[in-house]
């Protein structure tokens, strides 16, 4: 459908919506609060800190006190909430008003592209500190600044926090421990690439986390689409929590889609998980041809046993792409890259995750990191970390943690290993879950990938290394006649 900045046909819904939002947040509030005090991670463990031991005893029951006291306005905020979904258009789009006007875009010859994407586990504290991670809200705010910021100001001084002295050493030993064969198309980097056109984030939950995004990222993304996925009551379940997917463009939206997976379970099935399918408009031709894109974004099912369900999505998934794109393509358009990433919750060198590395989504789509069913290409970095050594000194900085993914031997260590572990001679991968892939075909313009980027700016703010992908697109010649 094209798009429009409110989710709903109306003001009045509008304010309804907000209001029973605002009815709802205390309780929400208070169990993200029991659970915080309940629940630590390996770092305030390891401090033994006075003051979780105050949450605990002090804070578990003043917050539980709170939650009951809350829950008759809660449940009447429900009561507004639950079917204001049911007429929601499920996403919101934000068009940064302030953003500097830019005229029509002429493409003449090649054209380059870069596609970020990056898991954020920017879920309420509480459940987030499963995940050993905390402070939601704190690096929100962090991973906002990091993705909004560029390596260097004009003056050649570094933008971000200087680097300590075993920051430096980790940068100097960084080409003694680089593996021999390793693809030049592959780079460890600790900063994001400048300039990226996509950005594609997944497990972005919390309103107040993805607020903080909005608003950061608004000024150099104009057209941002957030709140993925509806929640509420659906199909017979109910969804606390939408799909957590995010996309910020420098170039306008078009049309967008949501389709909502019908199979998830257990845990997964409380969230609205799915494929966000986009056009995106990127200038036209001398000729004044247009030339449009295709971004689709996913996070698909998560526990690792249930292989199945992840296959049947993905062809669900390719289904959906397919009729996203028969519905909104236009005569005479140039599509210049059709690009799938995400979280596929797999990888492709785990013998755990064979079903899913055969599915046919890899016959279509072309994973830049992967040479075979079964084997990745030399340079792949696996892109989990081992929750449980999230602040361990060889992984808790950009340089460091950049460092040990470029060592072999360390990265068998902090890298989530392969389902079932695998301690081969061969050059050791890790789960590589995060994917950004592309399609070759008749239909497209030619492409070509530059590089492929595991990107270390986030260690400590989340479980995920970020990738990024650097592709770019020819414009057939035009013979005079």
């Amino acid at each position: 459908m094209p798009l429009t900045e409110s989710p709903f046909s109306c003001r009045f819904l509008d304010g309804l919506f907000y209001m029973s939002c605002v009815l709802v947040f205390p309780s929400y509030w208070f169990v993200d609060r029991l659970l915080s005090c309940v629940v630590s991670t390996s770092d305030e463990r390891s401090h033994g800190s006075a003051l979780r031991i105050l949450c605990l005893v002090f804070g578990t029951p003043f917050f539980l006190l709170l939650f009951v006291l809350s829950v008759p306005l809660c449940v009447f905020g429900l009561l507004l909430w639950a079917p204001l979904h049911q007429v929601r258009r499920p996403y919101s789009y934000q068009r940064s008003v302030d953003s500097p006007h830019r005229p029509e875009r002429t493409i003449t010859g090649d054209c380059s592209f870069i596609f970020v994407s990056a898991n954020l586990c920017l879920l309420p504290d509480g459940l987030a500190r499963f995940s050993n991670l905390s402070h939601t809200q704190r690096r929100a705010s962090t991973i906002s600044k990091l993705l909004c910021s560029s390596p260097t100001l004009e003056n050649g001084e570094d933008s971000l926090p200087t680097c300590s002295a075993e920051d430096v050493l980790a940068m100097m030993e960084m080409s003694h421990e680089k593996g021999a064969g390793e693809d030049d198309l592959f780079e460890v980097s600790v900063d994001f690439p400048q300039n990226a056109d996509f950005i594609c984030l997944q497990e972005v939950f919390d309103g107040r986390a993805s607020r903080k995004l909005r608003r950061c990222l608004g000024a150099s993304f104009p057209y941002i689409l957030y709140d993925v996925g509806p929640s509420g009551p659906h199909s017979c379940s109910f969804k606390f929590f939408n799909s957590g997917l995010f996309l910020a463009s420098r170039h306008p939206l078009l049309y967008a889609k949501y389709y909502i997976y019908p199979n998830a379970r257990g845990e997964d099935a409380l969230a609205s998980k799915g494929l966000l399918c986009v056009k995106v408009h990127l200038g036209t031709t001398e000729q004044k041809q247009s030339i449009v894109g295709y971004i689709n974004c996913t996070h698909l099912h998560a526990p690792e046993s249930d292989a199945t369900i992840r296959c049947d999505q993905m062809s669900l998934l390719l289904q959906w792409v397919s009729d996203f794109q028969a519905a909104n393509t236009q005569d005479g358009e140039l599509v210049a890259f059709d690009v799938l990433c995400g979280d596929l919750n797999f990888d492709n060198c785990s013998s755990d995750d064979s079903l899913e590395q055969k599915h046919g989504l890899f016959s279509i789509y072309r994973d830049p990191c992967r040479d075979r069913a079964g084997r990745d290409r030399p340079g792949t970095i696996g892109t989990l970390l081992r929750q449980e050594f999230l602040y361990h000194e060889a992984v808790n900085s950009p340089a460091r943690l950049q460092s040990t993914l470029q060592s072999d031997s360390k990265r068998r260590l902090y890298v989530a290993a392969p389902l079932p572990q695998d301690d081969g001679d061969g050059q050791w991968t890790g789960r590589r879950i995060d994917y950004i892939l592309h399609r070759e075909a008749d239909t497209l313009l030619p492409v070509v990938v530059d590089k492929f980027q595991f990107i270390t700016r986030l260690a400590g703010l989340s479980d995920h290394v970020p990738v990024a992908l650097h592709l770019s697109s020819s414009l057939p010649e035009i013979t005079a006649l």
